[in-house]
């Protein structure tokens, strides 16, 4: 590269504002690699025209038109997500329609509505005015549970607000481009994502957003390249400029040299080699050239996901996840409900397993019912909450046990410390079996139970847990933090979480361990398992599953596929004598550049692949 600058600093224009006479020399601006690929083209600055409200007073005779004209912005709004799902569905085989069905689910929320009619009829106040309090409220909601995934979430939010404004106000949204171009735009929302797709799109760059955001999922879905979080990538590109949209390292070039752009064709073309040879083993078993297997499972949390998951060679469903069925009601979903969604991720991936984590909330997840605590990740989290609230465990275990009916389902609890909160959560499980048996209603007797191994606690209690349950699931995003006392979500000490940590290393090759001995299986299910630089290390450690973002999993599968099981269990030996952080990543670094140099120059790898 010719040269860089950080993205905090803005282009500055040629004095006089003469655009000719602009200094183009190549800067890089670095982001979040959001949706892998490599793009060059022209840039196209989106500005989002947004729809801003004024409170206003109605008489008493102007109540009932504001009410109409309410129900007319409802419909209105109902039938523009209906064909943005119709059109989601042909460009994607439905694998986005469920990011714009609990759109609709929220329009046609019967608490929203009937909160507006009844503010709009007491405080005589502008439909336009109450629609943006209320939306405000979700989205302080969401805010209070300091977590990224659901902070990001707030952005849906405003894609529904404003819809809905501007079907009041009967304004339209333009997102209409000519030509084909790399977008840069201060935050995409998911329609924005979809609309442009109608135009020759290149990729996606945002000044804001997150990897986890649902305009990130859909450019993943999409095989479009995308970089989030560039900061003031609006500010620095104009419209026409040439851009070199990097989705695997999370990088935008500015005015490329055409060194730079000669480097970056021929990585496109080896992407491309190697995004072939990896769709050729989508359908090959995940097993090593000396004849060991392990699974390789997909976390998820949307019944949509499934054709997609599939279609990735996953053997399962290592994570599922619950909190997401409480997140628009603000309340726990009744059992009907959660029984509705687990059959159906049950019976849509059958005969693959499907491993229900029981609902997960409190710390830096949605919390249903929150409470102000100092210190939420050492607070009322996870299985504690359950166990607090007998009636809402006992339901989703109902609901989960009447799911199993299929016989691939198994049951997970989170945050599990000690043996005492095992048991209780046992003896509910063995309760709510016994309330079906009574109603005559069928289960899987013989699903299988295991537990989060994600606090220390655990860990060194492993023993006495094995002799308790069928497997586990190590989730090392909360072990990681608990282990080193370092807040995942706390910008300050970003550098001092790390997943490769001689201690979370020693950690995970002592559960996997004590497990095998009692003759149990060990899965894992945090971001590591995702983490190519990590494979080797944990295939040696003699992990059974890896279960992560569907994305990963054949370049993981290529990994296992191409490295020895003695191979990599010697590998393990002689991470387990690296001391310190910076000597282990060093190691794994190393040893993914001699082995796999193909795959080192599509990934940044926790930026070890820079140590």
């Amino acid at each position: 590269m010719r040269a860089s600058v950080r993205p905090d600093l803005p282009v500055e224009p040629a004095k006089g504002g003469v655009e000719d006479a602009r200094v183009l020399e190549e800067r890089v601006l670095v982001g979040l690699p959001a949706a892998g690929g490599v793009v060059i083209g022209p840039a196209y600055v989106y500005e989002r025209e947004e729809v801003y409200v004024t409170e206003r007073a109605l008489s008493l005779e102007e109540v009932d038109a504001e009410l109409q004209l309410l129900g007319e912005a409802l419909e209105r709004a109902n039938r523009e997500l209906t064909k943005i799902i119709e059109f989601a569905q042909a460009k994607l085989d439905s694998d986005a329609s469920a990011i714009f069905e609990m759109q609709i689910m929220l329009l046609n929320d019967v608490e929203l509505g009937k909160a507006l009619e009844r503010r709009i009829r007491e405080e005589r106040k502008n439909a336009d005015f109450l629609i943006h309090q209320e939306f405000e409220r979700y989205k302080a909601m969401l805010l209070r549970t300091n977590n990224p995934l659901f902070s990001e979430r707030t952005a849906d939010l405003d894609d529904v607000a404003q819809r809905l404004l501007r079907a009041l106000q009967k304004k339209r949204l333009h997102a209409n481009i000519e030509g084909k171009h790399v977008v840069i735009a201060d935050v995409l929302t998911p329609a924005d994502t979809v609309l442009f797709l109608r135009n020759d799109v290149l990729g996606y760059a945002t000044n804001l957003g997150g990897i986890t955001s649902h305009a990130a999922i859909l450019a993943r879905s999409l095989k479009v390249p995308a970089v989030v979080g560039a900061h003031d990538a609006t500010e620095t590109i104009r419209t026409g400029d040439t851009v070199i949209l990097d989705g695997q390292l999370g990088r935008i070039i500015l005015h490329p040299s055409p060194e730079t752009i000669a480097e970056y064709r021929g990585k496109i073309d080896r992407i491309h080699e190697i995004e072939t040879r990896l769709e050729k083993l989508v359908g090959l078993p995940c097993v090593t050239p000396d004849g060991h297997k392990v699974e390789l499972s997909a976390n998820a949390e949307f019944v949509n996901e499934v054709e997609y998951v599939l279609a990735q060679g996953s053997k399962g469903i290592g994570l599922y996840r619950t909190e997401h069925l409480s997140i628009l009601e603000g309340e726990f979903p009744s059992e009907q409900e959660q029984y509705v969604a687990y059959s159906s991720i049950a019976q849509s991936m059958y005969p693959q397993s499907v491993i229900i984590r029981t609902f997960d909330l409190g710390g830096d997840k949605f919390m249903v019912q929150a409470r102000k605590e100092d210190n939420p990740s050492l607070g009322w989290r996870g299985i504690r909450v359950m166990l607090d609230k007998p009636e809402e465990f006992r339901a989703q275990l109902r609901a989960i046990l009447r799911a199993s009916v299929t016989g691939n389902i198994k049951i997970m609890f989170p945050m599990i410390s000690g043996l005492a909160e095992l048991r209780e959560a046992r003896a509910h499980f063995d309760a709510a079996k016994a309330e079906l048996q009574a109603q005559g209603c069928p289960f899987d007797d013989a699903m299988e139970v295991g537990i989060m191994i994600e606090v220390p606690s655990a860990v060194l209690l492993a023993d006495v847990f094995a002799r308790a349950v069928d497997f586990f699931s190590i989730g090392t995003n909360d072990l990681v933090q608990y282990l080193l006392a370092v807040d995942r979500n706390n910008d300050l000490i970003t550098n001092l979480y790390q997943e490769f940590h001689p201690s979370v290393i020693r950690a995970i090759k002592h559960v996997i361990d004590t497990a095998h001995a009692h003759g149990k299986w060990v899965g894992l299910c945090g971001e590591m398992g995702g983490n190519p630089l990590g494979t080797i290390l944990l295939l040696g450690l003699g992990l059974d599953e890896f279960s992560m973002v569907p994305s990963m999993i054949p370049t993981i599968k290529g990994i296992i596929r191409e490295t020895r099981y003695e191979d990599a269990k010697n590998f393990a030996e002689e991470v387990l004598r690296c001391h310190t952080t910076a000597e282990t990543k060093r190691l794994l670094a190393s040893a993914f550049r001699e082995r796999f140099p193909h795959l080192a120059s599509m990934y940044i790898l926790n930026g070890a692949m820079n140590t």
